[in-house]
């Protein structure tokens, strides 16, 4: 009797095991199903671009080492039958142009920029997926670069592609050109300030869009209810500046006294980060926040259409204390990078030291004017400053007939986003365009939220496969409006 029981269990126990595995290949093959299904939404383009991005993120480019994967992007647009134009080609400097038609036509041209130069993965034991894996999972395509800003590239090149053919049998108004330069993380050096010389006679440019701007939900001081989509037409300038303290003493570090350099040196830092730098409703701000308005409405809509008026100004300075974005769109700002010494043991107190400042300064704000507002500041005789690097002034591209187009996209694939000009808080390659006179705005077409904003220049970048489709959809809607042949 036990041992039929125990035979009975047996054939149960092996009918059980088959079921449940049944079961599991019914549902993985449904899961694959679906999985097919959904990747088939995606027309044939989107889905190379995917595909196509993650092997570009597996080609490490940090700063200077650009070379491998600037030969990745230039052969794969060449093999697409864009026409190459070579800038420069030396180690940590390739810069090149790809475009419909060769540039010795001089057609007036629309261009598409971006770098192939990303900032280091950090420790690659954060990362959800090895930051150089290129993995494609949860729907997004992980890696560093993914969103800034290999996956703007990809979206680019892939959008252009969609006109070749077009290109090839009809005469077309404009020149398409996507540009892919070096450096941009470590001030465009090597990258767009070589780019941007005889850039008007080389390239006939008649736009330049490249980085900057997004769509953005849940923003603290919009309204939430909304999707807002900010074309940057101007940015903020940047300014590394170190700031140095010579004492005429040093000695063992028992016995220091009451002053010696880092000391003075942590004082004056101190006195530097308690000040809140002054609120600047610039030009830039008040046409942003007055676009802004017109869509919220009401009593908030009002203050925003009338920002500079004084009865709103307790308002703002309650919203530049709480809210980072804010300040950095209204304020300069000064941000202390790294500290450091000229030579140092551990029990000797050092005669001099000094400290970086990364400087972010609005439009109408110079260099000499920060240089001026840190001594100020400060106030110390001991006090010296010196400039180490900067980005051209902010120029400004206002509203035109190309940013009206562009909005025009957005809101074909986004119906109820709202298409605002802004001042971006950060600062691109953009500069180097704007300093050449020619109209220049910065678009990431795609919603960007607030965790993978924070992605950028942290672990765990991505990009999500939603935002490479939408992104070709829009550039391409854009161009369709434009290249209307002859």
């Amino acid at each position: 009797m036990k041992l039929f029981k125990h035979s009975n269990h047996n054939i149960y126990h092996r009918f059980l095991i088959k079921s449940t595995f049944s079961i599991f290949l019914i549902v993985l093959f449904l899961f694959k199903s679906y999985k097919i299904q959904a990747q088939e939404n995606y027309d044939s383009s989107t889905t190379s671009a995917i595909q196509f991005l993650s092997e570009y993120i597996r080609i490490p480019s940090a700063s200077g080492n650009e070379n491998q994967a600037a030969i990745f992007l230039m052969q794969a647009c060449e093999k697409k039958g864009l026409h190459i134009y070579k800038i420069s080609d030396t180690i940590g400097s390739v810069n090149f142009a790809a475009s419909l038609y060769p540039l010795s036509l001089n057609k007036p041209n629309i261009i598409f920029h971006n770098h192939i130069d990303i900032v280091p993965a950090g420790d690659s034991n954060l990362w959800i997926y090895s930051p150089y894996s290129g993995k494609i999972a949860d729907g997004k395509i992980w890696g560093r670069g993914s969103l800034d800003n290999k996956g703007l590239a990809v979206i680019q090149l892939f959008t252009i592609e969609k006109f070749i053919d077009l290109a090839k049998k009809k005469d077309l108004p404009y020149n398409v050109t996507i540009v892919c330069v070096s450096g941009e993380e470590t001030g465009g050096f090597k990258g767009s300030a070589i780019v941007s010389e005889n850039f008007k006679e080389i390239f006939n440019p008649v736009v330049v869009i490249g980085e900057g701007g997004a769509g953005m939900k849940d923003i603290a001081f919009l309204d939430k209810a909304k999707t807002f989509f900010g074309i940057s037409i101007t940015e903020k300038s940047s300014v590394w500046l170190k700031i140095i303290y010579k004492v005429q003493s040093a000695g063992h570090a028992s016995i220091v006294g009451f002053d010696y350099a880092y000391k003075r040196l942590i004082k004056g830092l101190h006195k530097l980060i308690d000040e809140q730098q002054p609120i600047q409703i610039t030009n830039e701000v008040k046409l942003m926040f007055s676009e802004a308005g017109k869509s919220i409405g009401g009593i908030k809509g009002f203050a925003f259409k009338n920002l500079d008026r004084k009865i709103f100004r307790p308002t703002i300075k309650k919203y530049v204390k709480k809210v980072p974005e804010f300040e950095s769109m209204l304020c300069n700002t000064i941000t202390i990078s790294s500290f450091g010494e000229i030579y140092n043991t551990t029990n000797q107190t050092p005669m001099e030291v000094h400290a970086t400042l990364d400087c972010r300064l609005l439009p109408g704000t110079s260099i000499n004017d920060m240089i001026d507002i840190i001594y100020k500041t400060i106030n110390d005789s001991l006090l010296h400053i010196s400039i180490l690097k900067s980005s051209p002034p902010a120029y400004t591209s206002y509203p035109d007939f190309f940013f009206h187009k562009l909005s025009l996209s957005i809101k074909k694939i986004f119906h109820d986003a709202e298409v605002i000009p802004m001042l971006l808080p950060a600062s691109t390659d953009n500069s180097y365009y704007r300093a050449s006179g020619c109209p220049v705005f910065g678009l990431n077409p795609m919603i960007i939220e607030a965790n993978q904003m924070n992605s950028i220049h942290n672990f765990n970048e991505y990009i999500d496969i939603e935002d490479i489709n939408n992104g070709i959809l829009i550039f391409e809607d854009f161009l369709q409006s434009l290249l209307k042949p002859i």
